[in-house]
């Protein structure tokens, strides 16, 4: 992603937790990847359901 700069990546991260859109996204795409829409490997998939789950007990 060239377009983006490692700090401007890294602000971005940061404005999607603070507005808590980082878990909808992640809980969009799961149910994408468990709907059948999307694919991803499995390895990528237990890390993305690590991930949900770590950020819904925030």
């Amino acid at each position: 992603m060239d377009l983006l700069s490692t700090d401007d990546l890294k602000l971005l991260v940061e404005i999607l937790f603070r507005q808590q859109y980082a878990i909808e996204i992640i809980c969009s795409e799961l149910n994408d990847i468990e709907a059948g829409l999307k694919s991803m490997d499995d390895e990528s998939y237990k890390r993305l359901v690590s991930l949900y789950d770590r950020l819904r007990v925030r």
